[in-house]
Parts: structure tokens; C-alpha cells; sequence
């Protein structure tokens, strides 16, 4: 098992050479038929500030120099294949980033897993509907972004092809019955040859998407997926021994955690280690560090451990517009979210409680069902409950702006004014 790592210098056809020429796999790729590209798109709301954008995606450029170079050395098909998450649409995803234009013009075509074929399968005892054009295909090369996770601490190649190569429903399934076991079954399943970790502008704080972009210069590539997460999670000085996932994929014999046990190639890993990386919070201080991030320190307190990001962007996501536009005014309020989170005995303000999961507390506040909520209707629900008269009118007049403007991009959160 071996990791390459390089410091990226603004040349994406050289780096891309530079990957496969170090792991010895030109000559291997270059012979297949049909090459599929699962780069990380699907948490891509385009209304998010440019910085973020650049911070939770894979960069663009980079996909389109590999499908380039795939298809200029014989590779008869290169398929970019990608699914969204709530409330991203991975077709306009494709089209904001230039896609829809750029891919074809290189030789490749654009998939949409969402709008896909499906096939049964069964991980563990989970069964999921997983994409035929990934399961199928002679070569799969997998290109993540390098980001942090409130739930699996980090967000890179093993969560990129598992959650990514299902359907939506397959996800939220996931989410309730077991989401670190599923990642390192279903790598390993779809084992893909290639892993190239987009670390151009990586993701740290509070990832997947509500953290800060930070410039790191990195692309990290391997042969095995988990051995290149574990050197990519090393270098954001994560250990990979404390990553779930990984942790559970080293043990059932795919891939390695142990660092010592990786052959490493290009930079030597001391020299790129990030020794200030911003990891993400522990889940159960997330109520704390989301409020702080918003500008609503202290009034803000959510119970749950186990959410899926679908109900986190179905709340956190909408306060982000709301505490934008009324500058941080809001009364206290408390989200209930995930299968395990209770209303606490002396709860913060107006009790929510958010999404099917948890259909048992749903008597006990104002309960947002959907998996996950709709998203427009708890903005409204939130505004009229939670705001005073002169911050309901901010708010209504802000979002209605937003709507009727041609570049409706959210601000950065109160935080990430700050860049690296």
C-alpha cells in the first residue's frame, strides 16, 4: 500500500502525471475501457460563499486535467459521476462549476447518480441501492476533498465513495443504523484503484461545510483509500487510530491506520503536517461552537449525537440565512435532532424537534417532521416564533432581496471572516 504525497505548484496536467507515474499506474489506467471519476460535489449548495465552495468541493480543475489526460492516452470512456446530499442538485451543481461545458470538452461525460440505475445490495445488514455506473465500471478513481466531519471527524476518500455512490434514501438509512461501519464495508466493496485527495484548499473547524477554508497546497494519492485517508487525517494532525471508520477498516484488513505500515512517497510527511489544523468539535459540544459560528453565542443548544447532515442543513443551514440578515438577533432556542438526542429538563427557549427520527419527542416542542425537514418551512416557522418584530421584518425583506438578486451566494458565517 502506497501514498504519494505532493506540494500542488498551479500545474494540475503536471500534478496528475506526477500521481501516476509515482503509484506506477499509467500503464494500468491507461489500458480500461471505461473509467469512472467520483469526485465531491454533493454537500455543493451554490448559495455558499466562494471561499467555502472551494473549501468542501473538489477542485474542478482537477477533474477536468485527469479526465484530460485519461482520455488523451486511450481510456475509451471517463465518466464523472456524482450524487448530492439534501438539497443539492447535482446537475446545476455541475453547471455553476463550469462543467457542463469544460468535462465534455475534454472527452468525458457527466453523470448524475441521483437521476441514475440502482442495484440492491446488502453491507453488513443494511441494505442500500448503490449506483450501477460505480459498481460496474473497469477503473474507479476516487477524488475527495480534504475536510473535517461533525459526525466521522473527517471527510475524506472513504466517505466520499460510501455515502456518495447511494441513493439519497439509502444515506438517511445509513445515518440511523450505523454510518462508520457502512463507510469502511462499503470502501472496501467498491475498493477504488485510485484516491487522490484534493488538498488545494482544505476544509477545517466545522466541516463538512459550516467550517473555515484554509489554503494547505496538497494533493495526497494512494492505491488503497483507507491507508490515504490515514496519511491524509496525520497531515490535518488527526489521528487516524481515533477515526471510526478508518479504525474499523484497518481491522478487517483493508487498508492501514498504522502509518508506520504505509510506504510513503513524493514530500516526506513530516515536512507537510499541519500542526495548527482545526479539527472539528466532539459532537456533543456542537450547540456551543454552531452558535458561536452563527453570532448567536449562547442561544442557541442542540441535543443529539447521531444526526445525518440533511437535518443539520435543514436547521443550522437556515439560521445561517436568518442570523445573517437580522445581525444575530434571535431568542434562545434548543434542536432536538438524531435517533438519540432527549429534551433536556431545563431546555433553552422554544424547543425544536427535528425530522422523523425523532417522531417519539415530536409532543414534547414544535416538532419539524420530513427526512429531513423542509427546509423553507422551518425559515418560516423559526422567523415567526423566534424573532422580534424588527428582526421578522429583516429577515423577510433580506431573503425576499436574495431571491429577486442574480447572485444570491450567502455571506461567510460570522467566523469564517477570517481566512487563511
Amino acid at each position: 500500500m502506497t501514498v504519494a504525497i505532493f506540494k500542488f505548484k498551479d500545474n494540475y496536467d503536471e500534478s496528475i502525471w506526477n500521481i501516476l507515474k509515482t503509484l506506477n499506474l499509467e500503464d494500468k489506467i491507461f489500458g480500461y475501457d471505461t473509467v469512472v471519476v467520483k469526485p465531491n460535489f454533493g454537500c455543493l449548495h451554490l448559495g455558499y460563499p466562494q471561499q467555502i465552495i472551494e473549501s468542501i468541493a473538489t477542485d474542478p480543475q482537477l477533474i477536468v486535467a485527469l479526465v484530460k489526460l485519461l482520455k488523451n492516452n486511450g481510456v475509451r470512456r471517463v465518466i464523472v459521476a456524482e450524487s448530492g446530499m439534501y438539497g443539492v442538485k447535482i446537475d446545476r451543481a455541475y453547471e455553476g462549476l463550469g462543467l457542463t461545458k469544460s468535462i465534455p470538452e475534454a472527452g468525458g461525460e457527466l453523470y448524475n447518480i441521483d437521476q441514475g440505475e440502482f442495484e440492491k445490495v446488502k453491507i453488513d445488514e443494511i441494505e442500500v441501492n448503490l449506483s450501477k455506473v460505480l459498481s460496474d465500471c473497469d477503473f474507479l478513481i476516487n477524488v475527495p476533498a480534504m475536510k473535517t466531519h461533525i459526525l466521522c471527524t473527517v471527510s475524506l476518500g472513504a466517505k466520499n465513495i460510501a455515502l456518495g455512490s447511494i441513493d439519497f434514501g439509502s444515506k438517511a438509512k445509513v445515518h440511523r443504523e450505523g454510518i462508520h461501519r457502512f463507510i469502511a464495508l462499503m470502501a472496501e466493496k467498491l475498493n477504488p484503484g485510485l484516491t487522490i485527495t484534493s488538498g488545494i484548499v482544505s476544509h477545517e473547524y466545522l466541516g463538512p461545510t459550516f467550517g473555515l477554508p484554509r489554503k494547505t497546497n496538497l494533493l495526497i494519492a494512494g492505491d488503497n483509500v483507507i491507508s490515504t485517508d490515514s496519511v491524509t487525517a496525520t497531515i490535518m494532525k488527526i489521528d487516524p487510530r481515533e477515526v471510526e471508520h478508518l479504525k474499523i477498516a484497518s481491522e478487517n484488513g483493508f487498508g492501514k491506520v498504522d502509518i508506520k505500515e504505509i510506504e510513503i512517497k513524493g514530500e516526506k510527511l513530516k515536512n507537510v503536517i499541519i500542526s495548527d489544523f482545526v479539527p472539528c468539535c466532539r459532537i456533543e459540544e456542537a450547540g456551543e461552537h454552531y452558535s458561536r459560528a452563527l453570532g448567536i453565542d449562547g442561544k442557541m443548544d442542540i441535543c443529539g449525537t447521531d444526526y445525518c447532515s440533511g437535518c443539520l442543513n435543514a436547521t443550522v443551514g437556515v439560521l445561517w440565512v436568518i442570523t445573517h440578515y437580522t445581525e444575530g438577533e434571535t431568542k434562545p432556542f434548543t434542536l432536538v435532532i438524531g435517533t438519540d438526542g432527549e429534551v433536556p429538563k431545563n431546555a433553552l427557549g422554544k424547543v425544536y424537534i427535528v425530522g422523523d427520527c425523532q417522531a417519539k419527542n415530536k409532543e414534547k416542542g414544535e416538532f419539524l417532521p420530513g427526512c429531513p425537514p423542509n427546509g423553507q418551512a422551518f425559515y418560516k416557522i423559526f422567523v415567526d416564533q423566534c424573532l422580534t418584530e424588527e428582526a421578522k421584518r429583516k429577515a423577510i425583506e433580506g431573503q425576499a432581496k436574495r431571491k429577486a438578486s442574480n447572485d444570491r451566494r450567502l455571506p461567510p458565517m460570522k467566523h469564517t471572516l477570517k481566512y487563511y
